[in-house]
């Protein structure tokens, strides 16, 4: 094959490749500083590089989601999630874990359900009670006030009851699940956590 039938090849294959990148691109950046992405934030940026918009000569809203499609089977790293409104979010498993991007839907929704779900997952899954000065930082930057008020609120719904708390003899507080810690237990991990890993290097 002649060289120069090879470069417009390689061109065209390229080309091909554009779309998929940009795409693929952009998830892995915004994966990298935190964030999900929805469809129509991958469709603004193909149609920002020249891919045209649906109904304007340009591929159908149907010929976008299989520039997505077929995306995410060209690169494994990338991931779809489920928002609470029913539509997909997608990250990279590279750069940001499943529990993060689970973390993030819910903090799409109420900060209640987000606090709650927090905590259940660390109580099963590490198995740990969680810092309550955790949701002061990102990504939940709730402010004092706002964890206090809907700590109080759990209080009064039945679905959160299994949502208890253990304070420290240093006094800090930590939050666990009686689904899944005894309370007894949720103490020591907690205890361990805030004081006794420190006296026992």
């Amino acid at each position: 094959m002649k060289p120069e039938k090879t470069d417009v090849i390689g061109k065209e294959a390229q080309e091909r490749e554009t779309p998929y990148q940009w795409a693929a691109g952009m998830i892995r950046k915004r994966s990298e500083a935190g964030k999900l992405v929805l469809s129509e934030e991958i469709f603004q940026t193909l149609r920002e590089k020249n891919v045209p918009e649906p109904g304007k000569g340009g591929p159908s809203e149907e010929g976008l989601e299989s520039i997505i499609k077929e995306m995410m089977e060209r690169n494994e790293d990338l991931k779809e999630i489920p928002g609470h409104d029913g539509l997909p979010r997608y990250y990279s498993g590279q750069v940001m874990s499943d529990a993060y991007a689970r973390l993030l839907v819910r903090k799409e929704g109420n900060p209640l359900l987000l606090i709650a779900e927090t905590v259940r997952e660390n109580s099963k899954v590490y198995p740990r009670p969680i810092r309550m000065d955790t949701f002061k930082n990102e990504p939940f930057d709730l402010t004092e006030e706002e964890i206090s008020t809907c700590l109080q609120k759990m209080k009064e719904e039945d679905q959160y009851k299994d949502i208890a708390q253990t304070t420290t003899s240093e006094g800090t507080v930590f939050l666990y699940s009686t689904l899944h810690l005894e309370p007894d237990y949720a103490s020591m991990l907690a205890e361990w956590v805030d004081v006794g890993q420190y006296r026992n290097p």
